[in-house]
């Protein structure tokens, strides 16, 4: 995971980019590149503190994850994004599983995600911490 990859101090998260351009007729607002862009520094932010040594992997996940509630509140899609993000942070962190399988497990529920959001009904108005992710995965985020 690019994520756990920058939690665990190596080089730094992906810049904010402006690559919106939506397909299928949903248009992301200037508000939801807004708040993946504001979780991107976050996610930079505690990166740099779990290279400084200051906290572990699981408590920066942690962090971004009140960041993200306190950002934009909750959603089933975020929530369920976040929940696999947090277990797989916690197995990379006690060596049950490889960088390779966190990784498969990750792109697999971010791609699950899109599956279901075309079909989805009613939809969340911004699941930005998913987008973040999408974003990280070079993925299109939902909506696009």
């Amino acid at each position: 995971l690019l994520f756990t990859l920058a939690l665990a101090g190596c080089p730094s998260l992906p810049k904010p980019t402006d690559s919106s351009t939506p397909s299928g007729g949903s248009v992301t607002t200037d508000q939801q590149r807004a708040d993946v862009d504001a979780i991107t520094a976050e996610a930079q932010r505690v990166a740099g503190l779990v290279k400084a040594g200051k906290i572990n992997r699981t408590q920066a996940a942690d962090m971004l994850g009140e960041f993200r509630l306190k950002r934009v509140g909750p959603n089933v899609i975020d929530d369920d994004s976040f929940a696999t993000y947090r277990r797989i942070t916690v197995q990379r962190e006690s060596q049950r599983i490889t960088q390779n399988e966190a990784h498969a497990i990750m792109e697999t529920k971010l791609r699950d995600w899109r599956r279901r959001w075309v079909a989805m009904s009613p939809r969340p108005q911004n699941p930005a911490f998913t987008n973040f992710l999408l974003r990280l995965y070079n993925l299109p985020q939902l909506g696009q």
